[in-house]
């Protein structure tokens, strides 16, 4: 998917300013799943914390539109971000597939914003 505005009309999608949490609950190195919503229409995003800031994604593989965790939380293998339904692996810093069924694909990125008090917040 191109366009990076897609994931504004999902169903439930956190409006801008919204806010996520501390960035001190995502451990260096690690990734943490925020949902908005219920059952199907749950909107579903992680957070990864990289040594050079944070980045977030739409919880959806672009190979066949699933979420990429079967468990909370669980979006990492080593440094790369782990399709766990079809073993695809992502850049984290870019959401580029490099391996896998969706290679050369992408993750829908999500513009956040970290305040000088550490709380994460969905970008304008």
């Amino acid at each position: 998917m191109d366009d990076p505005g897609f994931w504004r009309a999902r169903p439930n999608a956190p409006p801008p300013g919204a806010v996520l949490g501390a960035l001190t609950e995502i451990a260096p190195g690690g990734a943490k799943e925020y949902r908005f919503g219920r059952g199907r229409s749950t909107f579903s995003m992680f957070v990864v914390r990289l040594e050079d800031g944070v980045r977030a994604y739409l919880n959806l593989c672009p190979h066949f539109s699933l979420p990429l965790n079967q468990a909370p939380n669980q979006f990492l293998h080593g440094e790369d971000i782990l399709c766990r339904q079809h073993f695809a692996l992502f850049r984290a810093d870019t959401g580029i597939c490099f391996s896998g069924a969706c290679e050369g694909r992408s993750l829908i990125a999500i513009a956040i914003h970290v305040s000088d008090d550490g709380m994460l917040t969905i970008a304008d």
